[in-house]
């Protein structure tokens, strides 16, 4: 009697492909492939408009971390080329995104730069995306795909993808430690084949939040109380929000103004993407929003804060406050956030003069930079490689990845840090 013959399993290999944010911070997209084709993020470098390599048009799927446009930035251009999938994020980042993609889009044709989509590839995104909440899991051409808190700004999550048995976990940009706003990043993962990892800062920890906090609030109240203007350029999602939690328990005028708006009222639509919904909710309705131009002016009359946009200076209202109130010691300009090269803020901090549509001055008002980051630093990345101990880590989103990579590796942890482009085996 002949034996049966038993059909050899043909094992799939797993393989992962930046197609930008590898060694440089911008532009992040990852492609997953293996007998499934996923595709995670697929942002814009904001600095130069600058796009990742594109993706094979044939996909199962798009995931999205989070609503940064250099995260989501060309997701409509999927579309653009005949994409008939979907796009999977968190029920806060679809919605975030109907915002930020419209703005980025109107700026871009204020600017006169190139866009590599129009308002109805939105419109196709929008109709062809599905909400995923934090720890249920969906199948996607036989991927299991789990989305997990990435504490970094409200809706943003950790990406896990199982395919042909393989488990892979994508970070986005994540925050482990607890702030103000957010709660920390989920922690918890075991058996994890790669982790893609977000290594912005590698070099640095970041200050301690309770004495920013601290030196905040002394610092507002000080200006107020010396009948001055404390203006906060904040980034839309995440930071307008916190420093409008802080400051709502000081007993001084509160101003919002700008994106802020509308990016905060968004996140109140999803009270559990924040870790106080009821504190933020207290602090929107404390603050004074300003609706039309004409306002602004009339504040410039009274000691107050104004918590407004942009983070970096290149647009919103906060131009009209820094013409207005740069000569006068009195008043102060908070900066909290990473001023990227090229941007007016940081001019302003490399050369101490503040350059924007024809005017270059050198204010008198009081300028503070000061590291509020919504990004892991140095231990909070190296704690968490070493809690959830992968077999390999694969080190992206930064300048020196690859430096990093040999450290960590180093401490038994075999780390990589390849170019945009270069396959990797799982």
């Amino acid at each position: 009697m002949k034996a049966l013959k038993v059909a050899k399993l043909k094992r799939v290999m797993v393989t992962i492909t930046g197609l930008g944010g590898f060694r440089e911070v911008g532009r992040s997209s990852v492609l997953v492939e293996g007998s499934g084709r996923l595709l995670m993020d697929y942002g814009i470098n904001v600095q130069d408009m600058g796009i990742p390599i594109r993706p094979p048009q044939k996909l199962d799927g798009a995931l999205l971390s989070h609503a940064h446009l250099d995260h989501c930035g060309i997701l409509p251009e999927l579309y653009k080329r005949g994409f008939p999938g979907r796009v999977y994020a968190t029920e806060t980042s679809l919605d975030l995104i109907k915002l930020m993609l419209r703005d980025a889009l109107k700026v871009q044709e204020k600017r006169g730069l190139q866009s590599h989509f129009r308002t109805h590839d939105i419109e196709t995104l929008e109709r062809k995306s599905s909400a995923v909440k934090f720890k249920n899991s969906i199948s996607l051409k036989g991927a299991k795909v789990t989305f997990f808190d990435a504490g970094h700004v409200p809706g943003s999550a950790l990406i896990l993808v199982e395919m042909d048995g393989k488990r892979i976990l994508y970070t986005g940009d994540a925050k482990f430690q607890e702030t103000e706003l957010m709660n920390a990043a989920w922690n918890n993962f075991k058996d994890i084949d790669l982790l893609i990892c977000e290594s912005t800062y590698t070099e640095k920890d970041h200050p301690d939040r309770k004495v920013l906090r601290r030196e905040l609030v002394n610092h507002v109240l000080d200006v107020v109380n010396n009948d001055g203007i404390a203006v906060l350029p904040c980034f839309a999602i995440g930071r307008s929000q916190e420093l409008l939690q802080i400051l709502s328990d000081l007993d001084v005028p509160l101003y919002l103004d700008g994106m802020g708006k509308a990016i905060t009222q968004m996140v109140l639509n999803h009270p559990s993407s924040v870790r106080n919904p009821k504190k933020l909710r207290k602090a929107f309705g404390k603050a004074r929003k300003i609706q039309h131009h004409s306002e602004r002016f009339k504040l410039l009359s009274q000691p107050c804060a104004i918590v407004t946009t942009s983070g970096m200076l290149n647009g919103g209202p906060v131009s009209h406050y820094i013409k207005r109130l740069h000569k006068r010691e009195n008043c102060s300009l908070y900066i909290s956030g990473y001023q990227v090269e090229s941007t007016v803020g940081r001019t302003l901090q490399d050369t101490g003069r503040y350059v924007n549509e024809g005017v270059d001055v050198k204010p008198k008002m009081q300028i503070i930079f000061r590291d509020w980051s919504a990004h892991a630093g140095r231990t909070g990345i190296l704690n968490f490689v070493k809690k959830i101990r992968p077999k390999k880590v694969l080190f992206e989103h930064g300048s020196r990845c690859e430096a990093f990579a040999r450290e960590v590796s180093g401490m038994g942890f075999p780390s990589i840090a390849p170019k945009n482009g270069e396959k990797v085996n799982v």
